[in-house]
């Protein structure tokens, strides 16, 4: 908690301070807009919205600004500003406010275009970018920094507990059981030695003495028992097979015994056999590989004949989607059933694919029979055959990384679903809490925003919402507006929005990622142990292996490896020396053109100037003018290019000399930035070549073909825009961080298949769930096709006269009428932007061929919240915790050959960078340099001049949008006070250290 609040501190600092500097810059400039001049009250709209406007004239128009036009309109300082004035930086609460709102990137941009619009786009980017980079991309991560490191600890912490109570919960019962033994022993050795126990009793007692012994000796031999499901199995085969009288001296029912008796007898002892021995065979057959891989395919077919349903299909698709349906289901209901007969339904259902493939079988059998007695009615059950694909994570015993992955994501089960119980706590509070606050406070005249609190279920939609982040900012203006009508202070209710983003998206959803983090590093750990485990394998097969050959082999071997190991050892200290062999077949290591080439290359500022041409390349990529292509501008940076493009040919000419091509150890192609430098310099050759050749002064008359395809070929110098990374072969950190990513690519193979499956079965179920029923009429009186013919009255206000428009049936922008249609609107919904209109029109959805009904079936909203919780909650965060982990990973690769951790090599860095404390003293103790020195060192300055910022920062907060001209005039006296003494405490730090 402690970590977590001092992150929160430094969020706040940030925030108050990018609040000061727009309170400063930007305080009452988004008031303006442009009014008619016919109407003084009416405001000139651009577009649907007002714009901020520039009053400084067109002459003095800073580049960016918006400027009304004269001849209609004019800009005065008397509009209420966006959003209802609620977005701007007319005093430190709106300006926190607005920051806060800029740094979770929810509508920062409109910030920054109305900013532009209002003092030009010059020199505004200089605080928003910093902004952003600094309080989005940076501060606020932060949070997740400290939930992931607090969650491992705490999961440590736990573990360790768990630890403990295990071994002292096993060391209780170990001292109860001596205790229960030795009492019976006791009891045992005082029956035995009373005269009237018989002999046979005696001999019993010594025989389970003896067995009892005899099992703690197995067990204590064994270090584990076996398995319940083993034994019990075990004991079930093995009742077949003993003689009666031995069933029945163990004292079996009566029922059993009958059973038996029946069975051992005559024909029906023959057919019990038979069918044992049918059973047993069934049983080794469903176990066989290749019915595995059968069941996979007749599920891939199932789910492939599912997702070819679309919108408008042939009825005879139709059909055969039915009749398939049936042969399918009857096929799986067959699979289960002999499944049952094999293995018997307490084994199969111990198997929870088995139990989750006979709740979907069962919803099919069910949903067939009640379409078949109430064909318009669905329960909606089909949705499910989708899921039959979870089969597939069947293949991962025969893929280690992904079997991994699969269990650490089951292993972290508990862990989500407590935390998803504490969301859903967490909601259902603030969804009260809102109903409280804001229900029915929403209601407007024209209309009543479908995000809202007026009822139980439409305020957990409207919680959630805002915990995803996508307009929670629209939410708040409501609210505020809502509660600023009948004169309240409508500001007070942000608390409300500010709270539920800060402790909903930025601390219970950044969880998900700590486990995520942590599932990963845990399957990683696993795929790494079998890893090391093979690798010791194939070492001790080869160490049988060198004992077969001889010692003497061996030794030879070994100081023929540890050879160059010494060379190499020797290889950093000097100059880095020629390769060994013939380059391109003609230069040799002794040709007087390669050693010059080779002493160019390793030449100290080699790499410096490369650096430094490679810049200027990049400078002049970017200032070329894409609108005008034949601009002397754009002629003077191509003749430039030229020159870049000859340093960059003789380089790659220079080190093919040194290295040769492609044959040899080391050569230049074996390298993969060699090539991709050879790439862009080739197609830029390329492209000179043919622009020179094609051009009009060499007097070529080109056909229309032959035009296209030089062009075709020209545009290979768009590869020019490849030269940047050029640099990072030369950085060596930013290397390294390039080389995360390529790792982290390589491994997200994995997470990519889960994910690809999961996304396509809640596309196949959105499908089924959606399709045909995002159909909509543009005027939304009209819900079906035929009606919407004609046209229809639009009125935009109460004093603008209404519009008339042609009535258009229509589909939704996103829908979900075919797979591949559903799997790009689940994308989209996934990544967070606009997601909540789909979300209405989903509820808004009624039967196939018509129109939306607001509000008709809420119940669609949890197929979004599952999705919300399986995808950006869940799988995103995994791909961001691979990143993580692969950092982690590569800075700790440095450290494997060493006997040192990262934390003991930390301390070892820090001990010799560590430079002792100095302390700047004056030597003449009598000197008013000492004096000056010792009150500008002592603590009690270092407070006062603590509290002169203070203040002056309180000062800074103070300043607001039409403030009085006194009041003005005492905050720029006081800060003249505060500026005074500020300069004082630089005189006299100056005059007490100097310069120097």
């Amino acid at each position: 908690m402690a970590p977590l609040l001092q992150i929160g501190l430094l969020v706040l600092f940030a925030i108050v301070i990018f609040a000061i500097i727009g309170l400063e810059f930007y305080c009452g400039v988004l008031h303006r807009t442009c009014y008619s001049l016919e109407n003084l009250e009416e405001i000139v709209k651009e577009g649907e919205y007002p714009t901020p406007c520039n009053k400084d004239g067109q002459e003095m128009l800073p580049p960016g600004a918006y400027y009304c036009n004269d001849n209609i309109s004019m800009c005065q300082d008397k509009w209420e500003g966006p959003n209802f004035g609620i977005t701007s930086f007319d005093n430190i609460g709106l300006a926190m406010l607005t920051v806060f709102q800029c740094i979770t990137m929810e509508g920062w941009t409109a910030i920054l275009y109305w900013t532009n619009d209002a003092l030009g786009s010059a020199y505004n980017w200089i605080y928003f970018v910093p902004l952003i980079v600094l309080g989005s991309f940076f501060m606020l991560n932060l949070v997740l920094g400290v939930l992931s490191g607090e969650f491992a600890k705490e999961r440590e912490r736990v573990e360790n507990r768990q630890a403990f109570l295990k071994l002292r919960r096993q060391q209780q019962l170990e001292r109860e059981l001596n205790g229960y033994v030795e009492w019976i022993c006791k009891a045992e050795e005082v029956i035995l030695a009373e005269e009237r126990t018989s002999e046979e009793e005696k001999m019993r007692i010594m025989e389970a003495r003896r067995r009892a012994a005899a099992k703690r000796k197995k067990l204590k031999a064994l270090g584990k028992s076996r398995s319940t499901d083993t034994e019990e199995e075990d004991e079930t085969e093995d009742v077949d097979d003993v003689p009666l009288k031995k069933k029945s001296s163990k004292g079996f029912p009566r029922a059993a015994y009958l059973k038996s008796k029946v069975r051992n007898q005559g024909a029906c002892r023959r057919f019990w056999r038979a069918e044992k021995s049918f059973r047993y065979w069934i049983r080794h057959t469903v176990k066989q590989q290749w019915f595995y891989w059968c069941v996979i395919i007749l599920v891939f077919l199932n789910t492939a004949c599912v997702a070819a349903e679309h919108y408008n299909q042939p009825p005879f698709l139709s059909d055969f989607n039915y009749f398939a349906e049936l042969g399918f289901l009857g096929v799986f209901i067959f699979e289960m059933l002999i499944k049952v007969y094999a293995l018997g339904p307490r084994i199969y259902f111990e198997s929870s694919f088995n139990r989750f493939d006979c709740a979907v079988i069962s919803g099919s059998i069910f949903e067939v029979v009640w379409s078949h007695f109430k064909p318009d009615s669905s329960f909606g059950l089909s949705v499910l055959r989708a899921l039959r694909l979870l089969r597939i994570f069947k293949v991962t015993k025969y893929w280690s990384s992904l079997r991994n992955l699969v269990i650490s994501l089951l292993s972290s089960m508990r862990s989500i679903i407590s935390l998803l119980f504490l969301l859903f706590l967490f909601i259902l509070i603030f969804a009260l809490l809102g109903m409280q606050l804001f229900g029915g406070a929403f209601n407007q005249k024209d209309e009543t925003p479908l995000n809202n609190f007026d009822s139980f279920p439409i305020a957990l939609l409207t919680v959630f919402q805002i915990l995803t982040g996508e307009d929670w900012n629209e939410v708040m203006y409501q609210g505020i507006q809502s509660q600023s009508q009948n004169g309240g202070h409508g500001m007070i209710y942000s608390l409300y929005f500010i709270i539920l983003v800060l402790f909903g998206n930025y601390t219970l959803l950044n969880v998900f990622l700590a486990i995520a983090v942590d599932n990963l590093a845990n399957a990683q750990e696993l795929t790494a142990a079998e890893e090391e485990q093979q690798e010791e394998d194939r070492e001790k097969q080869q160490q049988e292996l060198q004992k077969e050959l001889g010692l003497l082999g061996a030794d030879g071997d070994k100081d023929k490896r540890d050879e160059p190991d010494d060379g190499d050892d020797d290889e950093p200290t000097g100059p880095k020396p020629m390769l060994p062999y013939s380059s391109m077949f003609i230069f040799s290591p002794t040709n007087f053109i390669r050693r010059g080439a080779h002493w160019v290359v390793n030449l100290r500022y080699f790499d410096l100037f490369i650096m430094l041409v490679i810049t200027l390349s990049s400078i002049a990529l970017a200032a070329e003018d894409p609108v005008v292509e034949h601009s002397d501008w754009n002629e003077y940076l191509n003749f430039l290019d030229y020159a870049f493009t000859g340093v960059f040919t003789v380089e790659m000419v220079l080190k093919v000399v040194d290295l040769g091509v492609v044959f040899h150890p080391g050569s230049y192609c074996r390298d993969l930035w060699n090539i991709l430098d050879a790439i862009v310099v080739i197609c830029a050759l390329i492209a000179f070549i043919f622009t020179q050749g094609s051009s009009p002064d060499g007097g070529a008359v080109l056909s229309n073909e032959l035009t296209n395809k030089l062009n075709t070929i020209k545009s290979l110098r768009v590869l020019r825009v490849l030269r940047p990374l050029k640099t990072i072969k030369r950085v060596p950190k930013l290397k390294a961080v390039f080389d995360c990513v390529v790792n982290s690519l390589k491994n997200v193979f994995n997470i990519l298949i889960v994910y690809i499956l999961f996304h396509f079965i809640f596309a196949v179920i959105a499908v089924q769930l959606f399709n045909g029923r995002f159909q909509k009429c543009t005027d939304v009186s009209r819900m079906t096709k035929p009606v919407c013919q004609g046209f229809y009255f639009v009125f935009e206000d109460e004093l603008s006269p209404p519009s008339v428009e042609q009535r258009k049936w229509d589909t939704q922008d996103f829908h979900y009428d075919n797979v591949f249609m559903a799997m790009l609107t689940l994308f989209a919904v996934q990544t967070g932007e606009g997601w909540p209109q789909v979300l209405q029109n989903s509820m808004a959805a009624t039967d196939e061929d018509r129109g939306p009904l607001p509000h008709h079936r809420i119940e669609m909203s949890l197929f979004y919240v599952v999705y919300f919780i399986v995808f950006p909650f869940f799988f995103v965060n995994i791909f961001v915790a691979l990143i993580i982990i692969t950092f982690q990973e590569q800075g700790e690769a440095e450290l494997q050959d060493g006997e040192m951790d990262k934390n003991q090599k930390s301390c070892i860095d820090f001990a010799i960078g560590a430079r002792p404390l100095e302390r700047y003293m004056p030597k003449d103790r009598d000197s008013v340099k000492y004096k000056i020195w010792r009150m500008v060192a002592s603590t009690p300055f270092e407070y006062f001049i603590m509290m002169l910022i203070v203040l002056n920062t309180l000062l800074l907060m103070m300043k607001y949008h039409h403030q009085p001209d006194e009041y003005e005039e005492v905050l720029v006296t006081v800060n003249l006070v505060l500026t005074f003494f500020f300069s004082l405490e630089c005189t006299f730090k100056l005059m007490a250290f100097g310069f120097r």
